[in-house]
């Protein structure tokens, strides 16, 4: 009995079809593909302030647009983070807690602590 060349024929088929449908072939245009990069996260620079006993520290604070600020409150009592004309207000800052607003556009944003009224601070974004 005489064996045929079928044998190799059907590796081939099998091989085939476990790489694809392409047959397992690889061109030019795969091996030069590239990953993607991954997407970068936004950045957002924080600039903290610190609430010390009964004042804002730093009390004036030079930011640019898009920056985050961030109060912490590192006294002994409760205190607010609240803007004099309404565009933020951080209700009660607990002891050892945060609280945080974005900036998004450029001016003199004047605040005040509404337990303690004497404490001012001012953001200003250029």
């Amino acid at each position: 009995m005489r064996r045929t060349r079928n044998g190799l024929g059907a590796v081939l088929l099998v091989a085939g079809l476990i790489l694809g449908t392409t047959g397992g072939v690889a061109t030019a245009r795969d091996s030069l593909a590239r990953p993607s990069k991954p997407q970068r996260a936004a950045t957002t620079t924080i600039k903290k302030v610190k609430i010390v006993d009964f004042a804002f520290s730093p009390k004036t604070v030079n930011i640019s647009k898009g920056t985050k600020v961030k109060w912490t409150n590192t006294g002994s009592v409760g205190h607010t983070s609240t803007s004099n004309t309404g565009k933020w207000d951080s209700g009660t800052i607990h002891v050892g807690n945060s609280f945080t607003h974005v900036f998004k556009k450029a001016g003199t944003f004047k605040y005040h602590c509404t337990i303690h009224p004497t404490m001012k601070g001012k953001i200003i974004v250029g």
